[in-house]
């Protein structure tokens, strides 16, 4: 308890000090007095001959060069191709926000599935300087947080994407993952309730909740929910995780059993791997 208490406290301060940072925009000049009216004319001002009407458009609008770019610098087919898309309307978009967000939040994306998750976290922050206040962006980037295991930071990021859209399950279900992972085991039990609220078929979320609550001795709560989890999917490797280590004082076959499964479907379940080395020896 002590331990949620201080990672509450610790995760306040850096969440406080992350949206001041982000949400900063430089601020405007005061406008400048207007100069004095001058006295309107007297004689009548002649009217302006009527325009001439727009010639009609083409009947087949061809793609302009900036949609274009972009639909270059979303494809998946070819990162390569992607990020060189991305990167010319980088250098195009000039001070419009939207446009320079959304080249690099691709460019980020082709990075990131390119194995250069590092550059990918640099194209993300970049997008959040033009837009700091997009939930979307915060959540992206707590993702490649969490695969670079910057679990803390992670924890932030969807802290803050939650602040502008509190009910975002990717946000909820990635943040519960990093409080677990970090042992503030209540706030992980938390966060997966309010996705189960949110989604009651979530299956990610009862895994990660059995998960929090057999670390936290409560083992029937646990059974329960990684029962749930394995119903809704047969192939949840935390669930079967959970089950496994609830099931360690009253049933070591069950136990063996369902972390060798968890181990089947996630080799990268660490505390699996060491737990079953114990018990073999």
């Amino acid at each position: 308890m002590a331990r949620t208490l201080v990672f509450s406290a610790l995760l306040s301060a850096v969440l406080a000090s992350a949206t001041t940072a982000g949400a900063q925009t430089p601020t405007p000049a005061a406008p400048t007095s207007p100069k004095a009216a001058q006295p309107a004319p007297t004689a009548p001002v002649p009217a302006a001959p009527a325009a001439k009407p727009a010639p009609p458009p083409p009947a087949a609008a061809t793609a302009s060069p900036a949609s274009a770019g972009m639909s270059d610098c979303t494809q998946t087919a070819d990162r390569a191709k992607a990020i060189t898309a991305c990167s010319a309307l980088i250098k195009d978009a000039g001070k419009d926000k939207a446009s320079l967000a959304a080249a690099y939040q691709g460019r980020a994306a082709a990075k990131n599935a390119d194995g250069k998750p590092r550059e990918a976290l640099a194209d993300l922050s970049q997008a959040l300087y033009a837009e700091p206040t997009n939930a979307a962006l915060w959540t992206k980037r707590a993702d490649v947080r969490a695969n670079l295991g910057q679990h803390f930071r992670s924890a932030v990021d969807y802290s803050v994407a939650l602040k502008y859209a509190p009910n975002t399950v990717a946000a909820l279900l990635g943040r519960s993952d990093q409080y677990r992972r970090l042992g503030a085991l209540p706030k992980a039990i938390e966060d997966a309730d309010a996705v189960i609220k949110i989604d009651p078929k979530s299956a990610p979320a009862y895994a990660n909740r059995a998960y929090a609550e057999q670390r936290y001795g409560k083992n029937d709560e646990a059974l329960k929910d990684a029962e749930e989890a394995i119903k809704l999917d047969p192939k949840a490797a935390l669930a079967y995780a959970a089950r496994g280590f609830a099931k360690l004082k009253t049933d070591k076959q069950g136990a063996l059993t369902d972390l060798k499964k968890a181990l089947d479907l996630d080799p990268k379940l660490d505390a699996v791997t060491d737990a079953l080395k114990k018990l073999a020896s």
